[in-house]
């Protein structure tokens, strides 16, 4: 699972969206289907999906994604969490973006 979301995080920060949206769905599968739709690290795919969706422009993908995974991040791991301030900064700038 790491190394499947390491890999999407690296095609995205090198701009190359249309093969990390592939992986982070997949990533984001297999982390909700081992670990569970609440552990922390289904929780970050969730976000670095979204994060994916907001990059190619996409805030119809993006918005709701990040507020379903806040609510969640809020949830789980509290609203001081560093996990959840970072969810509800990539929220807030998809929002303005």
């Amino acid at each position: 699972m790491a190394s499947r979301n390491n890999l999407s995080l690296a095609y995205q920060e090198a701009g190359h969206l249309e093969q990390a949206i592939p992986l982070h769905e997949a990533a984001l599968t297999t982390c909700e289907r081992v670990l569970g739709p609440d552990h922390p690290d289904t929780l970050l795919s969730r976000n670095n999906l979204a994060s994916a969706y907001h990059r190619t422009g996409d805030p119809q993908r993006a918005i709701p994604l990040f507020e379903a995974v806040l609510t969640s991040c809020e949830r789980v791991l509290g609203p001081d969490h560093p996990t959840t301030k970072a969810v509800a900064a990539n929220l807030l700038s998809a929002r303005v973006t």
